[in-house]
């Protein structure tokens, strides 16, 4: 398997997460190694040689894993700016993170949910596929709280790279794996810089569509899998 930036972070996140949790049910994940590059909607897509999504009807989301790059303090200092856009990265505080985490957590759960092909479980059973994510390299450029800045206008709020795993529940085997980097804005807004002013509402709202778009494009692109796997039987 060609390595690539996304496929680092993947290997990130495998080391990370497997020091940091336990996976549920599954004394061992494998099958790494055995994951095939293949084109798909993601930048990176890596697909087990036997995988077959028509055995799964279920998705369990696995708590999922955050790493925020280290950019030291930032300091508030005085500016008449009216546009920041490409500043940063700035420091965020550990509220700022864990009410991220929050936002990221419950917007990818529920729009996992709204599948039609697949039920989301909070136990794991024989055809279920464990989804093991992780956010990784996260920054903010928002910036801090200053004096004598007005009207501050972003076209994104940060970047972050998310990777997923699909785990079969019962042999821990790994059957996809999906990663990339995105900046952290509205589908609806990319490639522009907002007309609205930037404050704390308008941030966390950008972070709850975000985090939306994101499980929503998994969960489309499982469905499209599952019936297309389903077509050719």
């Amino acid at each position: 398997m060609k390595v690539t930036t996304l496929s680092v972070f993947a290997l990130l996140l495998i080391a990370t997460i497997a020091n940091a949790q336990e996976t549920p049910t599954v004394k061992e994940v494998t099958g790494a190694d055995d994951l095939v590059k293949e084109k798909g909607y993601f930048a990176g897509t890596w697909v087990h040689p036997d995988a077959d999504i028509t055995q799964y009807s279920k998705l369990y989301p696995w708590n999922a894993e955050f790493q925020f790059r280290d950019v030291g303090e930032t300091r508030s200092t005085a500016s008449t700016s009216a546009s920041l856009d490409s500043s940063g990265p700035y420091a965020i505080s550990d509220e700022a993170k864990a009410q991220f985490e929050e936002i990221v957590k419950d917007s990818f759960v529920k729009a996992l949910g709204q599948s039609k092909r697949f039920e989301v479980v909070d136990q794991v059973g024989p055809d279920t596929l464990i989804v093991r994510a992780a956010l990784l390299d996260i920054i903010s450029v928002v910036p801090p709280k200053t004096t004598g800045v007005h009207d501050v206008h972003l076209s994104a709020v940060g970047e972050a790279t998310f990777v997923f795993e699909l785990i079969d529940a019962e042999t821990g085997v790994i059957q996809a794996r999906v990663a990339e980097r995105r900046r952290i804005q509205p589908k609806s807004a990319m490639g522009t810089v907002s007309t609205v002013p930037t404050t704390s509402a308008t941030v966390w709202s950008d972070v709850k569509l975000w985090a939306n778009q994101v499980g929503q494009d998994l969960r489309r692109t499982l469905e499209k899998a599952k019936k297309k796997a389903e077509k050719s039987k």
